[in-house]
């Protein structure tokens, strides 16, 4: 069986496509389910499965991932169906090289892309005929259907260069596996007949709405899911407000009138957040989502009247606003195509969208940031196809701006009737009810279960549905900003938000800059400087073994000294690459132990050069240092006997050092690692100051509020995820052995791990002048291996950058936990101890 969660080859495809964790993790779930399904259990083609994926998280990435895969494996044609054109025409974007939102750059197959408009060509009948080119066939389900369509009819037609209709050539391929997405809609029978009748080796469904009964209904498994609310919980998609009345006007051009002033605020925000960033403009739009042709083209007649008052006089209409619907004339519907494609470029002057019902899937743009509903009901816009046109992240990642970060969605409800619904809204939202099967973390993560017991519907999920996750908080502070959990779904009254809008539009414009008094602070970087196989002793994180390895030897130290005689061979590992192994032989004359006491110090320069002089140290500079702690933990180890153990078997000693060495050495080179250079750069980094501040840093806790009051922060404003790393600010900043502290945010200080960037909370500043690195865990996270596999990177990190000369300052590392912050009681010494 396939170890999915260590398969060099999907590691190394995530890292060229740039993967989000949970589309990894969905690439590992295809492979681990589709190993078992064809090898491990021997069953025969078809095998239908569904990805069931959030709107916003570029299932067309997990896709091309799977595609790069297979392909790998062999598999030389696949098919992508789409329920329409505005998919299908995103779908070939996707894979046509050199257009702007291509994904070839990522991939290392070179597929012919193939589609209704191109397949009878000679060029493309060449291809067909073709056994070792990769291809990817791109249709819509409807030109797959029996002939009634003259786009069907070609699909279906006999083709003289192939010697059968292009269809019939697609069946008897037996490596074709088919991507079917938006699966949701393929259950009717006239295209259930024409996407399954492909006959393929596999259909992979994606989705992110599942239809969950006919699923059961046909035997086909869910394999993987990753909800909504996960997506907005680990901050890839906006987080959702409801906005709604405290009174009770029932007026659409109000509602319009208060989506348009969010909007306003909304683009103030934007324009300033690009002229201190320098990010990339965008252009904020408002969707209405309307029941019918005829309300739609009212409400663009509204905007577009000089005479009314309440819309801005005609401000938002002309070209301004663009009313969508399928009523209108060939010439119209393309301007109309065009202009919608153009919705995302600085440059179009499109801001208000109005809809009836045809942007649902396919039409992916980042700058929607209000949603208008005209539907009677807000769990008809809580949908996730609708509301997911406006999810995604317009600068593509948190801006720590809650303004820029959120969604507002205008509900026909009033704000108590939404509040008296909270926990129903958000219920529905996260999809409570799904079954689930799944192998839960501690860190409240689920990864793939790759036991041989799996239970009634084999999904494959990232967050537990439902729980505390599902209920709202209600704003019940007006001056203060609603907190939900992470991945529900905020509720907020009208004045409030457009109040906090205006606050955080003003707070954008404004810089938070480094403190005049504060220090200069220079931050190490370790560039990675190309893939080679050398190691170093900084490598080793783990200095308990040498300790453990002083304990044994000071326990029972023999009579007689054992002579070890070392020597080295090149060996090639199972990477292909070229080391050096160390070899211990043991002679058979042994000599009587003659007690020679030998200074400690002299003992210790003796081991450190005996390591140095190791066939598996390189002779690089930093390496001494090294050395030296893994000496020192050794000796640790010997306690009050070192004098004596050491005059006695130094060279037993010295041999057991190096082979521990030598076994480090070994698991390292098992994967090539990365050469790290070490840099430091000036860190005077512009913070967004938060809207909302507050001197109260001992009471109720809350997110995106900046605190004000620290003495020793580098800023006067700083804001946490959690109140436990509020607490670590508290105690950095009352302890007098610290001298300085800074809260990291993303970015600031990069350390790399073997899945991508990790970025710490703290940096402090002790009056020694030596520099700590704190990340701070909740307590169930603390055993988590991702936790551990970043500590572990961040000491090799602070070995590196402590043995570099470009550094000055001595850098460590502190994981801490929520118990440990309370039992430390405001004493950085305890916190240092319990760490």
């Amino acid at each position: 069986m396939i170890d999915v969660l260590h398969d060099p080859l999907i590691d190394e495809i995530a890292s060229r496509l740039d993967l989000r964790e949970p589309n990894k993790r969905a690439l590992q779930a295809i492979v681990y389910d589709f190993d078992r399904y064809f090898n491990i259990e021997g069953n025969q083609p078809p095998r239908e499965v569904v990805v069931d994926a959030a709107t916003g998280m570029g299932k067309t990435y997990i896709l091309a991932a799977a595609i790069e895969y297979f392909a790998c494996q062999g598999h030389r044609n696949f098919a992508v169906i789409t329920p329409g054109r505005t998919i299908l025409n995103k779908t070939v974007a996707n894979f046509t090289l050199g257009h702007p939102k291509s994904l070839l750059g990522g991939m290392e197959v070179e597929p012919q892309l193939i589609t209704a408009d191109n397949f009878a060509t000679p060029q493309i009948r060449a291809v067909l005929d073709d056994e070792v080119k990769v291809k990817i066939f791109v249709f819509t389900a409807q030109s797959l259907l029996r002939p009634n369509t003259e786009t069907a009819r070609r699909t279906r037609k006999f083709q003289e260069g192939l010697g059968k209709a292009l269809y019939e050539h697609l069946q008897g391929l037996p490596d074709l596996i088919v991507f079917a997405d938006e699966h949701h809609v393929y259950h009717g029978a006239q295209f259930s007949d024409a996407v399954r009748g492909l006959k393929p080796h596999a259909l992979i469904g994606l989705t992110a709405t599942p239809n969950k009964r006919a699923l059961e209904r046909a035997g086909i498994p869910i394999i993987f899911r990753y909800p909504l609310a996960a997506a907005i919980a680990d901050q890839y998609v906006k987080t959702p407000v409801i906005v709604g009345r405290k009174d009770d006007t029932a007026d659409p051009k109000i509602k319009i009138a208060d989506g348009l002033r969010l909007l306003e605020a909304k683009e103030q925000a934007i324009q300033a957040y690009c002229e201190r960033t320098g990010a990339r403009p965008v252009a904020p739009v408002m969707l209405i989502v309307c029941e019918n042709i005829d309300q739609a083209e009212e409400y663009g007649k509204l905007l577009d009247d000089p005479h009314d008052p309440v819309l801005g006089h005609g401000k938002w209409g002309g070209d301004k606003v663009l009313v969508v619907h399928s009523d209108r004339s060939e010439d119209e519907h393309e301007e109309m195509l065009a202009a919608l494609d153009q919705v995302e470029e600085p440059d179009s002057p499109v801001r208000v969208i109005i809809s009836v019902g045809m942007l649902k899937e396919g039409w992916d743009v980042k700058n929607v940031y209000v949603i208008c509903s005209m539907r009677p009901s807000i769990s008809e816009i809580l949908t996730e196809q609708t509301l997911g046109r406006g999810l995604r992240l317009a600068f593509g990642r948190y801006t720590g701006v809650e303004l820029l970060d959120t969604l507002e969605v205008i509900a026909h409800e009033s704000y108590d009737k939404l509040l008296r619904q909270a926990k129903v809204i958000n219920e529905q939202f996260i999809d409570a009810q799904t079954r689930i099967a799944e192998q839960q973390t501690r860190a409240g993560e689920t990864v793939p279960r790759l036991d041989e017991e799996q239970v009634s519907v084999n999904i494959i999920n990232t967050h537990a549905a439902g729980g505390e996750r599902a209920g709202a908080v209600a704003q019940t502070d007006p001056g203060a900003i609603a907190e939900p959990p992470p991945g529900a779904v905020t509720i907020g009254t009208v004045e409030d938000r457009q109040r906090q809008a205006a606050l955080q539009a003003d707070a954008v414009q404004q810089d938070l800059t480094i403190r005049p008094d504060a220090p200069a602070l220079k931050l190490p970087v370790l560039r990675l400087a190309g893939v080679t196989t050398q190691w170093s002793l900084n490598d080793i994180t783990d200095l308990d073994q040498f300790r453990k390895l002083g304990e044994r030897i000071s326990a029972n130290p023999a009579s007689e000294l054992r002579r070890v005689k070392l020597d080295a061979r090149i060996i090639t590992g199972p990477d292909g690459l070229p080391r050096t192994e160390l070899v211990t032989v043991t002679p058979e004359e042994n000599i009587e132990a003659q007690p020679a006491l030998i200074p400690l110090e002299d003992a210790k320069r003796r081991l450190v050069e005996d390591l140095l002089n190791a066939p598996v140290v390189p002779a690089r500079a930093g390496e001494k240092q090294a050395a030296g702690r893994i000496v020192n933990a050794f000796v640790d180890g010997l306690g009050n006997r070192a004098e004596e153990v050491l005059g006695s078997y130094m060279e037993r000693a010295s041999g057991g050092l190096i082979e521990a060495v030598t076994e480090a050495q070994r698991q390292a080179a098992a994967t090539p690692t990365y050469e790290q250079v070490v840099d430091t750069y000036q860190f005077d980094a512009t913070r967004t100051p938060r809207a909302a501040t507050s001197t109260d840093r001992v009471g109720a806790f809350k997110r995106n509020v900046g605190y004000e009051g620290y003495r020793k922060s580098f800023y006067t404003q700083d804001w946490f995820d959690s109140s436990a790393e509020r607490a670590v600010a508290n105690l950095l900043d009352a302890d007098d052995a610290i001298a300085w502290w800074l809260r990291l945010q993303r970015g600031d200080l990069v350390i790399e791990w073997s899945r991508g960037a990790y970025h710490p909370d703290f940096i402090a500043i002790d009056t020694d002048g030596i520099h700590w690195v704190i990340e701070v865990k909740a307590d169930r996270d603390m055993t988590d291996d991702a936790v551990q596999a970043k500590r572990d990177a961040a000491k090799q990190w602070a070995n590196h950058v402590n043995a570099s000369d470009a550094v000055k300052a001595q850098w460590r590392y502190l994981l801490v936990s929520e118990s440990d912050v309370q039992q430390a009681k405001g004493s950085w010494q305890s916190l240092r101890a319990l760490a």
